[in-house]
């Protein structure tokens, strides 16, 4: 019982973040890695008026997102969603991958 105390003070601590930018050369990085099977909260800031990304979608979770100029918008993301999360501009032209490992 012991361990599920553990376990619990733990996830108290809110879920590991990924920070993620849209710069000139588009999402960065493009290709991140997060822990299999926890929960995250994606972090994403535009600092440039330069390229399409001004939208994010995330196909495996429903989510459509606006990114106003440097503001973070913040995505909370379920443990167990996929291996491998794929995200992309509202254009589809930049995106990127989030894996667990």
């Amino acid at each position: 019982m012991t361990a599920g105390c553990n376990q619990a003070q733990k996830s108290t601590a809110g879920p590991q973040e990924v920070q993620l930018s849209v710069t000139d050369g588009g999402f960065e990085p493009a290709r991140a890695e997060v822990p299999r099977g926890q929960a995250f909260t994606l972090v994403i800031t535009r600092k440039t008026d330069r390229t399409c990304a001004k939208e994010i979608l995330i196909p495996a979770l429903n989510e459509r997102r606006a990114l106003p100029l440097n503001q973070a918008v913040r995505i909370d993301v379920p443990n167990g969603v996929a291996d491998t999360l794929n995200y992309i501009c509202g254009m589809h032209m930049l995106g990127g991958t989030i894996a667990a490992k």
